[in-house]
């Protein structure tokens, strides 16, 4: 329940601070004169996005606080998952300013979508225009999900998550048909890289080693004189000579210690360099100047060259492709296994979401049901005498498993019948009824609502528009029912709704030093009395007005 607001710096509103009591209590005051603003403020804070051109003109902030107190433990736990309070007394702080903007509830700071979820358990707002709301078929299936919102919402989060595997599943199955597709399109070229490949017989490296072996055999005379060289000094002995050496200071070691390690390293080195001149002798021994040999290792490298720029690879890479390529070709009927696979993963899928699907539209099948019954009742109380009924379009199981009956919200299309008009038939609700009519729907829509929700507070911005004489009876009578279980607080011009209010705030607005002003005024017993008869006069209010007037607060007429 909403026990207290203050309004500073909003629009023409300075500073106003109004007390709200239990029961019923209307809003009334000359048009322009900042009902609306209440409206506004209070919407604010239950999650309404704000502008900063609502900012009072030479403020640089608007602040609006609301208490509320609640006794409702859905609140409480997510209280307590946004590190709030979970307490009975809630105090909701909306700061709209053009630095920095923030909202906080008991002093913590959330985002404006945790302050609309955490509206839902507080109040429900009525602004003018959600009578629209029932004249456009797309906002049906959420009018039915609010009656039973914490049922209604697990089925939809579990369907939502179910849908969210089968799109991901599909999405797999449609990449492994396109993979398939493109592979057999370039099977062809793909075997033939193979073959060309494969009558290479390509070695990784293969290409240094044959330009080491064309510079050789370019430039053999040149190495053949180095080696001469190099041949001359290793038959001079080199080698005796440092095996001899070694055994001289082997023998020094004897006196000196240090000569010990000297010894060892030049035996190790003897061992490696004697090896190192056997394999030179030997490579020499295989190396000897071929014409033919020349042009076949040309003829290879250029082979290789073309492979490498017609493929851009390098060798290396060209040698593990090839070995991709004999990989792929050999398991090409894997596709068909895996496209199998995800097939049947798709099929359990899909039937998942069907069946979550299928349990949330009867859940909402019953939940219209009552919607009928209780909205027939209320419709008749409000001198509607119509037949009503939700009507589910019939939904086909597909079975090519693209998921097209499944919507984000279920699988269900809606649509709202009416029969106003007994014999006439049920026909499209959006294209039948009139504005009084839908006011008067809504109202009986919201009254339902309300019940269904045990919502604490319910707020109507003139919801009475556009209806007179008994009509307007009835609504102020139904307005008044609700308001003996739940705070209401209605902005109203009808006299017959503010009659039966139990309590009675008139907006004024003032012009002071260049400046308007709102302004609030709780009204006394005989303040009231006046208020309404002004409410029917429309102008100067006269006796038998007065009297009138005080008739129908006093016997709630």
């Amino acid at each position: 329940m909403l026990k207290r607001l203050i309004v500073q710096n909003f629009a023409i509103i300075e500073n106003i601070d109004i007390t709200f009591k239990d029961g019923l209590t209307v809003l009334t005051g000359e048009t322009g004169a900042g009902k609306s603003l209440i409206i506004d403020s209070l919407s604010l804070l239950l999650g309404e996005r704000a502008s900063t051109e609502l900012i009072r003109t030479g403020c640089d902030k608007a602040i609006i606080t609301g208490y509320f107190s609640h006794n409702n433990i859905y609140l409480k736990s997510l209280l307590t998952k946004l590190n709030v309070n979970p307490v009975d007394e809630l105090v909701i702080e909306r700061v709209i300013s053009t630095k920095n903007s923030y909202i906080k509830v008991n002093s913590v700071s959330i985002t404006l979508s945790d302050l609309k979820n955490i509206s839902k358990y507080l109040a429900d707002i009525h602004m003018q225009f959600d009578n629209e709301k029932i004249l456009n078929p797309e906002n049906y299936l959420e009018i039915i999900d609010n009656f039973k919102y914490e049922l209604t919402n697990e089925y939809k989060s579990e369907y939502s998550l179910l849908l969210s595997l089968f799109n991901k599943v599909r999405k797999e199955y449609l990449d492994l048909l396109e993979k398939a597709k493109e592979f057999n399109e370039r099977r062809d070229y793909l075997e033939y890289s193979l073959k060309e490949l494969d009558e290479m017989a390509l070695e990784k490296g293969e290409d240094i080693k044959i330009n080491e072996e064309i510079s050789i055999l370019k430039n053999f005379d040149k190495f053949y004189s180095i080696y001469q060289n190099l041949d001359s000094l290793i038959r001079e002995d080199f080698t005796d000579k440092l095996y001899e050496s070694q055994k001289l200071i082997e023998d020094i070691s004897s006196f000196k210690e240090d000569y010990k390690e000297y010894s060892e390293k030049i035996n190790d080195y003897y061992y490696e360099i004697d090896s190192i001149f056997d394999n030179i002798k030997k490579d020499f021994k295989r190396i000897e100047y071929d014409p033919n040999r020349l042009n076949e290792l040309e003829t290879r490298l250029n082979d290789i060259d073309n492979l490498k720029k017609k493929y851009k690879k390098s060798l290396d890479e060209l040698v593990d492709y090839k070995d991709e390529l004999k990989k792929l070709l050999s398991s090409d009927e894997s596709f068909d296994e895996l496209i199998k696979n995800k097939l049947e993963e798709l099929k359990d899928s899909y039937d998942k979401v069907y069946s979550k699907g299928l349990e949330l539209t009867k859940i909402r099948k019953e939940i219209a049901k009552s919607i009928k019954n209780e909205l027939e009742k209320n419709m008749k109380d409000l001198s509607l005498t119509a037949v009503f009924e939700v009507s589910f379009k019939d939904v086909v199981k597909e079975d090519d498993y693209r998921g097209l009956i499944f919507k984000a919200d279920g699988l269900d299309e809606v649509d709202f019948l009416i029969e106003t008009n007994i014999g006439e038939g049920l026909k499209t609700l959006s294209k039948t009824i009139s504005g009084g009519e839908s006011s008067r729907i809504m109202l009986s829509i919201k009254a339902l609502f309300i019940k269904s929700q045990k919502i604490e507070t319910v707020i109507f911005d003139e919801i009475d528009t556009g209806i007179s004489g008994k009509v307007a009876r009835d609504v102020a009578k139904k307005i008044y029912e609700i308001s003996l279980n739940t705070q209401v607080i209605s902005i109203t011009h009808l006299p017959q709704v503010a009659s039966l209010s139990k309590n009675h705030i008139k907006i004024s607005k003032d012009v002071k030093g260049g400046r308007t002003y709102t302004s609030i005024k709780e009204l006394n017993l005989d303040e009231k009395i006046y208020e309404v008869a002004l409410m029917i006069s429309g102008g100067k209010v006269t006796e038998s007005q007065l009297e009138y007037a005080k008739e129908m607060i006093l016997n709630k007429e």
